[in-house]
């Protein structure tokens, strides 16, 4: 019985194709512009470049499987990839979330306890944030001034589970 390469290495049919044709993998398309540059250059900065991916298999992060990308590059488009677009490119990466001002709602949960049956759950209520936009939290729904307002009015309203606020 004829196992599958896919099976076997864990790169799809896209991926084997793409090494056929003898595309560079990021890292070794970072490894030959790190030599021509003469300054280290990692594969995750050149990835916004790639023209191409495929799927190599997938691996264990947490306790869910999640795809691995493999970003390509042919070789004359490396021969037109300018430091400058490269170093630009790292800047932008590393600038720091905006600190701008946000407003808006979140479904907030509090842990209960059933008097009858001591069941712990969670009920959904509503939140209010208004503050950093790098700090707002999960589930955040940004509101204009006069829904902020009326959602103010509203802060700490138990919802029922899907029920959305009106605002």
């Amino acid at each position: 019985m004829k196992i599958s390469k896919y099976v076997q290495e864990g790169k799809s049919e896209n991926y084997q194709a793409a090494e056929d044709r003898g595309l560079l993998k990021a890292g070794e398309a970072a490894a030959i512009l790190s030599r021509q540059f003469n300054t280290k250059i990692y594969a995750k900065e050149i990835e916004v470049f790639a023209k191409e991916w495929h799927h190599a298999g997938v691996f264990k992060s947490g306790n869910s499987l999640k795809g691995r990308r493999v970003y390509f590059f042919a070789k004359d488009q490396l021969e037109k990839l300018s430091l400058d677009a490269i170093l630009a490119n790292r800047k932008k990466e590393m600038q720091p979330a905006e600190n701008k001002t946000v407003q808006g709602w979140y479904i907030q949960f509090f842990k209960m306890t059933d008097p009858v049956t001591r069941r712990r759950y969670s009920k959904p209520f509503v939140g209010i944030y208004k503050g950093s936009a790098a700090k707002k939290p999960k589930g955040f729904r940004p509101l204009n001034d006069e829904a902020f307002e009326v959602a103010q009015k509203q802060r700490g309203k138990a919802l029922q589970p899907g029920e959305q606020p009106k605002f």
